[in-house]
């Protein structure tokens, strides 16, 4: 027990020590990042040769890669398309 526990009278909780880790959660890969072997190759988005997701650092097969960009931009298109709605209203 330490000496500000012993000041403010603070009991040590052994229950709250034997807590659980919380429950991983499972990274969306909202943010990936393309990747390309050579600098020659850069922009051409058919020769990204891997993705890498910026939150959680997981490297993506180009295939897997290509799946979240496409999400990723499916829901920047409906958001864009509910704030021109909610422009026009």
């Amino acid at each position: 027990m330490g000496f500000l526990d012993k000041l403010f009278a603070r009991k040590e909780d052994k229950a709250a020590s034997a807590e659980e880790p919380p429950a991983e959660v499972e990274c969306s890969h909202a943010a990936v990042i393309a990747r390309w072997d050579s600098a020659a190759d850069m922009g051409k988005p058919e020769l990204v040769s891997a993705y890498v997701c910026e939150a959680c650092h997981a490297t993506l097969s180009r295939e897997e890669g290509a799946v979240f960009v496409a999400a990723a931009a499916e829901r920047l298109r409906v958001s864009e398309e509910g704030r021109q709605d909610r422009m026009r209203h």
